[in-house]
């Protein structure tokens, strides 16, 4: 049965805008990557794209797994893929009005690896305060290793 090797829980509210999650020092990858804007998800060489653009505000969970982790049914979507990553420390990216912003690191263990991710989202919202309302979203990103 798969485990959890490492987890971080970034403590930075990101605020608007999520681009994606990236390499810590390719972090100009999240822009080169190229794909349709009507996609939740899009991945290239060192980053994750994720279109999040309807919420003004996100929390990030990053989990490392030593294999594939069972899937989760109670998460609104949920996608599942392969990046590379040069460093293997991956910081979240937000920005709007020009600045930039970063979350937290977090290490996947080694550099220049191939890894498997799934991406996990929920809109919260409780009752009359519907998700468009409260306009906040949770994410999960989980690796695990690639074969090789």
């Amino acid at each position: 049965m798969a485990g959890i090797i490492a987890e971080l829980l970034d403590p930075n509210e990101i605020s608007k805008y999520l681009h994606g999650v990236s390499d810590a020092e390719e972090t100009w990858a999240l822009y080169d990557i190229s794909g349709d804007p009507a996609e939740w998800i899009t991945t290239g060489e060192n980053g994750i794209v994720i279109n999040e653009r309807r919420s003004e505000r996100c929390l990030i969970k990053y989990e490392l797994w030593d294999d594939t982790p069972p899937l989760l049914a109670s998460w609104d979507r949920n996608w599942t893929g392969s990046v590379r990553f040069t460093t293997g420390r991956v910081p979240a990216i937000s920005g709007a009005s020009g600045g930039t912003s970063y979350g937290e690191e977090f290490d996947l263990g080694r550099p220049d690896g191939d890894w498997n991710a799934r991406v996990y989202r929920k809109s919260l919202g409780h009752e009359e305060f519907t998700p468009d309302l409260v306009s906040f979203t949770l994410l999960k990103v989980q690796f695990w290793a690639a074969s090789p």
